[in-house]
């Protein structure tokens, strides 16, 4: 891995913890406002098929990833991954059912719940990936 490359890994991982868990928070509500806003308050994206679903995955990867990442506390005590997936996927499962009950115009979808415990599980091994390599670039 090149010197830069660990460097940079190395400065993401040793932000304060506080910075870590605002940054996870705000993309959280992020990810709840898109999640809930009616149809109406999104923006008009014409889709391609299965478009929605890269969306979705995204979205959780990028939340499993973040949650991991803020609740890490540099080696001391690694995050539980599969109470962190738990998590995660379950708040997915949670906006799904809200959106069922919201008049918004949105409607629960089980693959909508799959595409995010997909992306969950992939934030997760990317944040399992990159502790790693930071943990075998420092030997």
């Amino acid at each position: 891995m090149p010197e830069t490359s660990v460097s940079m890994l190395n400065k993401f991982f040793s932000l304060r913890p506080w910075i870590r868990i605002l940054i996870m928070l705000v993309y959280l509500v992020i990810v709840t406002l898109l999640s809930l806003l009616p149809t109406s308050n999104l923006p008009n994206i014409p889709f391609i098929n299965g478009q929605d679903k890269a969306v979705h995955v995204t979205m959780y990867l990028g939340l499993a990833f973040l949650a991991s990442w803020s609740l890490d506390t540099h080696g001391r005590k690694k995050p539980s991954v599969p109470l962190m997936l738990a998590g995660v996927a379950g708040w997915g499962v949670l906006m799904e059912v809200l959106q069922h009950l919201m008049t918004n115009g949105r409607g629960l979808e089980f693959t909508d719940m799959i595409a995010n415990l997909a992306g969950a599980t992939a934030g997760m091994f990317l944040y399992i990936h990159l502790h790693r390599l930071r943990k075998v670039a420092a030997r």
